[in-house]
C-alpha cells in the first residue's frame, strides 16, 4: 500500500508547458530584427509538434534521425519547469534539434513521485542530438542556460557536470520497439557486431561496454559493486538497505555512537516537489518533528538524528523490533485459536485507538493511517510509523491518502488546500481494523455509472462476504461500519470506540458465532457471468482509438503491463477473449438457467456473442500478419494464440481459421532455451498435446514429444530434487530463474511431462514428473493443515496463487495423485487448497495472482477427487468476486489485477475470471490444459523402463 500524494496535480494548467515551448520556439527561429512569427494553432514554421500524453515531440522539419546514440536529459520541478523548458528550447531551436518533454505540469509531477520507477525518475525533457559531437556541444549550452534551476538526479544518467540539470545516457533514439523473446515490446539497442541488446533504464549509469563516452566527464570510472559498507554522518555504519525507491532508500544501520541498530530514511533533493517548493526533504523534516514530538508519548519511535550529506537528507530514528500490521495479520491469524485471537484483535485495536487519540489530542491528524503504518511489536502491543503525512487541520497541504484507507471526501478533496479534520483518522482507523479483523485489503471499488450504489450497501455487501463465518470479525462489524459512514459527522467518535472494545474486553460485549460461509448464489454467478460478456461486446474496439491493427493496438483496453505486450497473446491480449467467447458459443453450453435462477444466460445474447467472436479473430489475424513472434510460450507468444484461433475456428465453424491456427502451432519449435509454461517450451508441448487431441494428427504428437526430450535433456537432477533453470545467457528478464511454481517452474513443466507421458505412454516423462512432485513435496512450508511454496529455493515468502504457489503447484499435484494413485500426492494438493481457501480474502481477482486461478483449482480439486466440498469453495471465492465488483456503464463487472480499472487479459483481467465463473456455473474441463479426453485411459503407475 502506498500513499498517493496529489498535492502536484495540476488538471487545469494542462496547456502551460506547451504554451510556453511553442512561444519560445517561435521567438527562436525569427532572425535579429525580425517579426516574431505567430505560432498559429500550436504551429511554429519549419517544425513538428506533436501534443500527446505523456510526451509533446517537438521536431525540425525533415530531420534526420538515427536509432541509437547518446541522448540527454534535463531534470526540473513543476515550480521551475516553465522556466527550464524556455531556456531549453532556445537553445535546441538553435541547433535545430529533436527533443520531447513532459506534456503536463501532472505528468512531471508523476516523474518527481516518490512511486516513480527509479529508472525513468525525473526526465522532464529528452533532446536527440544528431551526432557526439552535437551532443556534447549542445550539454554545455544547455548546463550554462539552466544552471541554479532546481531539479532532481536522474539516476539511470550520469550528471553533466556536479549539480547540473543536465543528464546523459546512451539508449534507443527512433529504433522500433520489437516483440522480444518474453512476448513483451522492448527497445532494442545494436551492438557493432549486430547482435541486438535490451536498452535497460537501470537505476544506476550503465552504458553498453562498446559505447564511447564523447563528454569529458564520462572518462570517470563507474562503480560497478556496492561498497561493503557506508558510513554516513561519520556515526551510522549501513549494514542493510531495506528498500529502494525514487525519493531514496531505507537502510539498517549500526549506530557507532550510541550502539545498537537505527533505521535511516533518505530523501533526494526535489523529489516529490510541489508547486510550493516543498519536496521530500520537506517531507522528511517534518517526519523528524512528529517523531520529537510523538516519541516520548509512546505513540512512534524516537528521532536519533537528522543530518544532510551530498544534498540529500536523511534521518536516523530508532529501529523497532516488530512486524508491520499488512504482514503480521496473515502471519498470526491462522495459528491462533478464536477465544486467542479474539482477545489479540480486541487488544491491539484498543492499543490503535490509544495512538489514534493521542496524536489528536496534540492537535494533529494523522490522514495516512494504515496497516503499513502499524508496528506490532513482539509483545503484540504497537506503535505508529511513517507520521511524514500528519499535518495540523486546516493548514495547507498536499492531497495525500493510500487507496482504500482513506474517507471518500479525503480522495476527492482538492489536490492541495486545507488539512482535514479527524474524522478522516476515525474513517482510516476503521479499515484499519477491518484489515485486522479479516485480513482482507478494505477495498470499495468506486462504481463508473451515472448511478451509483450508496456507499454503506456496498461496505455492507463486502462485510457480509469476508465476515460471514468469522466470529470475531462479525463481533467487530458494528463498530467497523460505524467508523467507516461515508458522512464524517456520523462516524463513530473514540469515547464510543473505546466503549465498544472495552465491552468487548471484558468478555459483555458482542459475541456472535459465525454463520456459515457466503457462497455466491446461481443468480448472482449469471449476473456477473452475463453482465462481464456484455461489457466484453460493449468495449470491443477493432478500429477505434488503439485498436486498430497497427503495431501496439490492441483490441481492448489494456492497463499496467499490458501497455507494453503482445495484443494478441493470452495473457493481456485477444486470445484469451476469443477462447472465452469459444467456449460461450459452443452449442453443447447450456442455454438456459435452471428456473428461477435469473433468467437464460445467453437468451438474446448468442448471436450478439457469436457477432463478437467473429469480430475479434478476424482483428487477431490481421494483426499478427507481417509481425514475428519469438517467444513460443502458451500465455506470452504463439502457442497460446494459435490455439485460441484453433478454438475460435471450430466454435464459427470457420475452416480458414482453424487452418490459421493449425499452421501457427505447426511453427512452433520443439525446443527452446526457456522451459517454463508461459514463455516457453512446457506451455509449447501443452498446446502441442492439445491439437494432437482435437485433430489427432501425428505431428502434433511428434512435436511434442521432442518437446519432451528437451525438457528431460535439460532437467537439474539431484538426489534431492529436480529442478529446471531458464539459461543466466537467455535474453530474457527471467535469465537464470529457477521457480517451483506453475507459471515459470517445476509445477509447470511437471505438469506437462505429466500430460506427455501418459498421453505418449512414456515412462521417463512420468518418472521425472513424479520427481518433480517429490521436489514439491520436499519444498512445501507446512502449518497445520494447509500447505504454501516460496518462489523459488532457498525463499520464505508463502505463494497461493497460480504463478508461484499454492495454486499453481496444487493443480499439477492433483492431477498428479490421479495418475498415480500416491496418497502423498493427494494430501499435497487437500492442504494447498486449506492455503488457498484460507487466503481468499486478501487475493487479488485475476486468474495469475489471485481468485479467478484459485477457484479454477478447487474446481480441479471438485472434479479429480469427486469431492462436492471443493465446488462450494470455489462458490466461497465467487463470492469475493462478487463483493470487489463495480457498476461500469450500469454492469456490474469484476476490476482486473489492479483493484481499481477493468481490462479483459486472460490472465490478468476480466477473461479468466468469466471463464472461472463459466465453468463454475456450467462445468467443463480447466483451460489451457492438456488432460486426456474423457474415454482415453490413464495410466496409473509412473514406474517401468524408461523409453
Amino acid at each position: 500500500m502506498q500513499a498517493v500524494n496529489g498535492g502536484n496535480r495540476f488538471d487545469e494548467d494542462r496547456h502551460v508547458l506547451r504554451d510556453v515551448a511553442t512561444a519560445t520556439l517561435a521567438r527562436a527561429v525569427s532572425g535579429p530584427g525580425e517579426a516574431e512569427p505567430r505560432a498559429e494553432g500550436g504551429v511554429v514554421p519549419g517544425w513538428e509538434i506533436q501534443q500527446g500524453e505523456p510526451w509533446t515531440y517537438v521536431t525540425p522539419q525533415s530531420a534526420a534521425t538515427r536509432p541509437q546514440g547518446w541522448k540527454l536529459h534535463v531534470s526540473a520541478t513543476p515550480l521551475s519547469a516553465p522556466l527550464v523548458l524556455a531556456r531549453v528550447v532556445e537553445v535546441l531551436a538553435r541547433h535545430r534539434c529533436s527533443f520531447k518533454f513532459a506534456a503536463t505540469l501532472t505528468e512531471l509531477s508523476g516523474l518527481v513521485s516518490r512511486d516513480q520507477n527509479r529508472g525513468s525518475m525525473g526526465k522532464f525533457v529528452t533532446v536527440y542530438p544528431p551526432d557526439d559531437e552535437a551532443a556534447v556541444a549542445i550539454a554545455e549550452e544547455l548546463h550554462t542556460a539552466t544552471y541554479g534551476l532546481p531539479g532532481p538526479p536522474i539516476l539511470s544518467d550520469r550528471a553533466y557536470r556536479p549539480g547540473s540539470l543536465v543528464h546523459y545516457r546512451f539508449g534507443v533514439f527512433s529504433a522500433l520497439s520489437e516483440l522480444d523473446n518474453d512476448g513483451t515490446y522492448a527497445s532494442r539497442l545494436t551492438a557493432p557486431d549486430g547482435t541486438l541488446v535490451t536498452d535497460e533504464r537501470n537505476a544506476w549509469y550503465s552504458p553498453p561496454a562498446w559505447a564511447p563516452c564523447p563528454f569529458e566527464s564520462g572518462q570517470a570510472t563507474v562503480r560497478t559493486t556496492a561498497p561493503e559498507a557506508v558510513l554516513l554522518a561519520d556515526r551510522f555504519v549501513v549494514r542493510q538497505a531495506l528498500r529502494h525507491s525514487a525519493k531514496g532508500g531505507v537502510f539498517l544501520a549500526e549506530d557507532r555512537t550510541d550502539g545498537g541498530m537505527v533505521v535511516i530514511k533518505q530523501a533526494r533533493p526535489y523529489l516529490g516537489a510541489s508547486i510550493d517548493g516543498r519536496d521530500e526533504r520537506d517531507l522528511l523534516r517534518h517526519e523528524a518533528r512528529m517523531l520529537e514530538l510523538f516519541g516520548p508519548l509512546g505513540v512512534t519511535a524516537r528521532e536519533v538524528a537528522l543530518f544532510e550529506t551530498g544534498g540529500n537528507l536523511f534521518l536516523a530514528q530508532e529501529h523497532l523490533t516488530g512486524t508491520p500490521l499488512s504482514a503480521w495479520v496473515n502471519e498470526r491469524r491462522p495459528s491462533l485459536p478464536g477465544a486467542e485471537w479474539r482477545k489479540t484483535v480486541v487488544g491491539l485495536a484498543r492499543r490503535m485507538t490509544a495512538l489514534v487519540s493521542t496524536v489528536h489530542e496534540q492537535g494533529y491528524v494523522l490522514r495516512d493511517l494504515t496497516p503499513n503504518n502499524v508496528m506490532v511489536l513482539p509483545d503484540d502491543e504497537c506503535l505508529l510509523i511513517d507520521l511524514e503525512m500528519a499535518a495540523v487541520p486546516g493548514t495547507p497541504v498536499g492531497r495525500a491518502y493510500t487507496p482504500g484507507y482513506a474517507p471518500p471526501e479525503q480522495v476527492r478533496a482538492a489536490h492541495y488546500g486545507p488539512a482535514p479534520d479527524a474524522t478522516v483518522d476515525l474513517f482510516a482507523l476503521g479499515t484499519t481494523l477491518f484489515f485486522l479483523a479479516t485480513g482482507c485489503q478494505p477495498s470499495v471499488p468506486e462504481d463508473l455509472s451515472p448511478e451509483v450504489r450508496p456507499w454503506e450497501s456496498r461496505l455492507r455487501t463486502l462485510l457480509s462476504v469476508v465476515t460471514a463465518d468469522d466470529a470475531t470479525a462479525t463481533a467487530l462489524a458494528p463498530m467497523i461500519l460505524g467508523l467507516m459512514r461515508e458522512e464524517p459527522s456520523l462516524r463513530w467518535d473514540l469515547i464510543r470506540v473505546r466503549a465498544f472494545l472495552d465491552e468487548m474486553a471484558d468478555g459483555a460485549g458482542p459475541a456472535p458465532s459465525a454463520g456459515g460461509a457466503y457462497r455466491l448464489s446461481v443468480a448472482d454467478q449469471d449476473r456477473l457471468l452475463g453482465d462481464g460478456l456484455a461489457h466484453v461486446l460493449r468495449t470491443i474496439s477493432p478500429s477505434g482509438p488503439g485498436g486498430g491493427v497497427t503495431r501496439r493496438g490492441s483490441l481492448w483496453p489494456v492497463t499496467g503491463f499490458g501497455t507494453t505486450a503482445d495484443p494478441c497473446a493470452l495473457q493481456y491480449g485477444s486470445a484469451g477473449v476469443l477462447t472465452l467467447l469459444a467456449a460461450v458459443v459452443d452449442p453443447e453450453l447450456p442455454s438456459s438457467s435452471e428456473p428461477g435462477t435469473g433468467g437464460d444466460l445467453l437468451a438474446g445474447s448468442r448471436e450478439d456473442l457469436t457477432a463478437g467472436l467473429r469480430q475479434a479473430a478476424d482483428w487477431t489475424v490481421r494483426r499478427l500478419a507481417g509481425e514475428p513472434r519469438p517467444s513460443p510460450g502458451l500465455y506470452f507468444g504463439r502457442a497460446g494464440i494459435a490455439w485460441s484461433l484453433y478454438e475460435a475456428g471450430r466454435a464459427l465453424d470457420d475452416a480458414s481459421l482453424r487452418s490459421q491456427g493449425l499452421d501457427m502451432a505447426r511453427g512452433l519449435p520443439d525446443d527452446w532455451p526457456n522451459p517454463d509454461i508461459c514463455h516457453g517450451l512446457a506451455g509449447t508441448g501443452l498446446a502441442l498435446l492439445h491439437f494432437w487431441h482435437a485433430t489427432g494428427d501425428t505431428e502434433f504428437r511428434d512435436k511434442a514429444d521432442r518437446c519432451a526430450d528437451a525438457l528431460l535433456k535439460v532437467a537439474q537432477r539431484t538426489p534431492e530434487a529436480v529442478l529446471w533453470r531458464i539459461p543466466p545467457d537467455f535474453d530474457s528478464a527471467l535469465a537464470g530463474v529457477l521457480h517451483y511454481g506453475f507459471g515459470h517452474g517445476v509445477a509447470g513443466i511437471g505438469a506437462y511431462l505429466l500430460a506427455a507421458g501418459t498421453a505418449l505412454g512414456r515412462d521417463d516423462c512420468l518418472e521425472t514428473a513424479v520427481a518433480a512432485g517429490e521436489t514439491l513435496l520436499a519444498a512445501a512450508i507446512r502449518q497445520d493443515d494447509a500447505a504454501w511454496w516460496a518462489e523459488s529455493p532457498g525463499g520464505v515468502a508463502r505463494k497461493t496463487h497460480w504463478c508461484s504457489g499454492s495454486s499453481g503447484v496444487g493443480t499439477f499435484l492433483v492431477r498428479l495423485y490421479a495418475a498415480t494413485g500416491e496418497p502423498r500426492f493427494r494430501d499435497a494438493a487437500e492442504a494447498a487448497a486449506v492455503a488457498v481457501h484460507s487466503g481468499r480474502l486478501h487475493m487479488g481477482t485475476a486468474a495469475c495472482h489471485g481468485l479467478a486461478g484459485d477457484g479454477q483449482f478447487l474446481l480441479d480439486m471438485a472434479d479429480l477427487l469427486d469431492e462436492p466440498a471443493y465446488r462450494e469453495r470455489a462458490e466461497e471465492l465467487a463470492a469475493c468476486l462478487w463483493a470487489r465488483a463495480m457498476l461500469h456503464d450500469g454492469l456490474l463487472v469484476v476490476a482486473d489485477e489492479s483493484g481499481h480499472e477493468v481490462s479483459l487479459g486472460w490472465n490478468t483481467g476480466m477473461a479468466g475470471v468469466l471463464d472461472f465463473l463459466l465453468r463454475l456455473r456450467h462445468g467443463g474441463p480447466r483451460p489451457w490444459m492438456a488432460d486426456e479426453p474423457k474415454g482415453v485411459p490413464v495410466p496409473v503407475a509412473a514406474t517401468g523402463r524408461a523409453r
